[in-house]
């Protein structure tokens, strides 16, 4: 009792060290969001906000010192239409309640969908922003909608650019859907909750990936933000000339500008189209960073299992709109290839411009320092070159981000597991075809989805993982639903990993068999994903462990000790051994793995 009491102690701070570790000390800093929805079909450019790890939220718009024994902590982001009826455009959250949508570690959910990260959004107003935010009436409403029927310039524009217009042509079902959003309805008691872009700063690791990047400072340095923000937080929104990269850049120029730090001017930014975006921000932090010999520190935050198919790396403007680009869809990547044909000038024009600008290349730099081990090494071979710090932070890039090989065996492990699953009647044959396709981690959860959407639920991942153990995922499925067979004993709420523990452990067949669901889902969403947009090792080693447990409580068990192997020491044995000389993340970066990653791009359809 005393060593599961211990595992779990361990596996609960490994599951929250990479928000955890960056209280630890002063920063301040941005944060990278790749990009998702229109704005990938339009440019990749994604999102920037700002970071600072010793200062609290005053409300939503403003920060302050932190109390005692407070949390310390909080990003900064800048949108427009933050919600509907409110001006501001500054939104200020603390850490872990930007990614994970609730201040509770032990409420994280394992899994994501759409409708559950709403669900947790709402609780999320109710407990934290409706002083900020208000409920509308229902006058207000209608005149806000009736407001969204007249003519704006504006909003055509908006939609143009968002192919807005387009997609509802392919989309039946999104006709009539106003640009702006208005409200959302509580469950509970019908009220009209504003909404707007503050959901995308609630439960970021649902929607999207990101990376934080960040730097010490002094408490001097991280005091300018408190005035910083305070200045900006009634000041109007741009998306020309004053947009969430130019509050970034000027907020970054304040805190770091008398070490140095100096932004490339407007007029510099062709390959933009003279636009502050969120790649030339970073591109020119780490840049200071380097220039200066300022250690920073990297965490890679890879987006949640889920529904939600992988984030698209971010570009420059002229890059993102006419280069071709699979991860933008085949849509996108048709048109751009056709116009390209019509002149090939177009293409090799914005490529070469965005070469020229020498912006960062994110998915390196995440490579060099994706970890706060490897961000270390990383600042210590950049300031002192040393042979064997080099070869010390090859074998941590391993360790970090697994070996091939050993990725490899995790699957075939993972295949046996399910096939022994599949002879027990735990998974049937459509839950197993939906698994280890490369580039579709999002199919199992989908399938369950889809079929808890039968039920007319709306946190619907539950409900259809419980159908499918009672129907099969089959065509029996319907008919079964049409007769009323299907019953649920849970309130379809997604467990987090203590909930998964405990329903394994507590003998009650239907808890022990939706745990298993559960945590196949999430391993399949790992061993599916590309190398570049998975978790590393310490986020993957307890949920295999995990996982191995909740088999066992259901009568599997693989042969051996090697599926309790975790996946790290594995990748060091190879590495030590010799038999693998670049880890995975590496290796999927190489030309022909690029080019088999675009061609899957093609084939499945745009990232969203």
């Amino acid at each position: 009792m005393k060593k599961i009491s211990i595992r779990l102690r361990v596996f609960c701070l490994l599951a929250a060290s990479s928000l955890c570790s960056l209280h630890a000390r002063a920063d301040v800093g941005i944060v990278v969001y790749e990009s998702k929805g229109a704005d990938a079909r339009r440019t990749s450019t994604g999102h920037v906000a700002l970071i600072t790890t010793s200062l609290c939220p005053a409300g939503i718009d403003s920060l302050r010192t932190c109390n005692p024994n407070e949390e310390p902590g909080a990003i900064i982001s800048r949108y427009a239409n933050l919600a509907a009826g409110y001006d501001n455009t500054l939104f200020v959250v603390p850490v872990r309640d930007h990614f994970m949508a609730t201040h509770d570690p032990k409420l994280v959910p394992t899994l994501s969908s759409g409708g559950d990260l709403e669900a947790m959004q709402v609780v999320y107003w109710r407990e934290h922003l409706r002083p900020y935010l208000p409920p509308l009436s229902k006058e207000r409403y209608q005149e806000m909608r009736a407001k969204l029927e007249e003519f704006d310039a504006g909003r055509i524009f908006r939609r143009a650019i968002t192919m807005e217009y387009l997609m509802k042509l392919l989309g039946p079902h999104k006709r009539g859907l106003p640009t702006a959003p208005i409200a959302m309805t509580d469950p509970l008691n019908g009220e009209l909750i504003p909404d707007g872009r503050w959901r995308e700063s609630i439960g970021v690791q649902q929607m999207r990936s990101s990376v934080i990047i960040v730097a010490k400072t002094s408490p001097e340095q991280e005091h300018r933000l408190i005035a910083v923000v305070k200045e900006a937080a009634a000041s109007p929104f741009n998306a020309l000339s004053d947009n969430c990269s130019d509050f970034v850049a000027r907020a970054l120029t304040v805190v770091f500008g008398d070490a140095g730090l100096q932004m490339r001017p407007r007029t510099l930014r062709v390959a933009d189209a003279w636009i502050t975006t969120p790649i030339a921000v970073a591109s020119d932090f780490v840049g200071f960073a380097r220039r200066q010999k300022i250690p920073l520190r990297v965490e890679l935050m890879p987006m949640l299992a889920g529904t939600r198919r992988p984030t698209a790396g971010i570009t420059s403007i002229s890059r993102g709109a006419l280069v071709p680009d699979a991860s933008q869809g085949k849509l996108a990547f048709s048109m751009k290839v056709y116009f390209n044909t019509l002149n090939p000038l177009l293409g090799l024009t914005a490529y070469g411009a965005d070469k020229a600008s020498r912006f960062m290349d994110l998915e390196d730099f995440i490579h060099e320092r994706g970890s706060e081990s490897l961000s270390r090494i990383a600042n210590a071979t950049m300031l002192e070159a040393k042979s064997d710090q080099a070869k010390q932070l090859q074998r941590e890039q391993v360790r970090v981000f697994g070996a091939p090989s050993c990725w490899k065996a995790k699957q075939e492990q993972f295949g046996r597991i399910e096939f022994q699953a599949a002879e027990m009647g735990l998974m049937s044959s459509v839950e197993r075809s939906m698994m280890l396709k490369p580039g579709q981690p999002f199919l199992l959860p989908r399938l369950y989805e889809r079929v808890g959407m039968m039920r007319g639920q709306q946190r619907i991942l539950v409900t259809g993982m419980q159908d499918c153990a009672a129907s099969g995922c089959g065509s029996n499925l319907i008919s079964s639903f049409l007769s009323g067979r299907l019953n649920s004993d849970s309130d379809g709420v997604i467990p987090a990993r203590a909930d998964i523990r405990a329903m394994a452990d507590s003998g009650v067949r239907s808890q022990e068999v939706l745990a298993f669901k559960v945590m196949t889902s999430v391993i399949n969403y790992d061993l599916s994903s590309e190398p570049v947009t998975r978790r590393i090792t310490e986020a993957f080693d307890p949920d295999w462990q995990l996982y191995i447990e909740v088999a066992r409580r259901n009568g599997i068990h693989l042969d051996g000790e090697a599926g309790s192997e975790l996946l790290a020491a594995c990748s060091c044995r190879e590495f030590d051994a010799g038999l693998v000389k670049v880890d995975a993340f590496r290796q999927d970066r190489s030309l022909r793995q690029r080019l088999l990653r675009e061609g899957r791009g093609l084939f499945h359809g745009a990232n969203r």
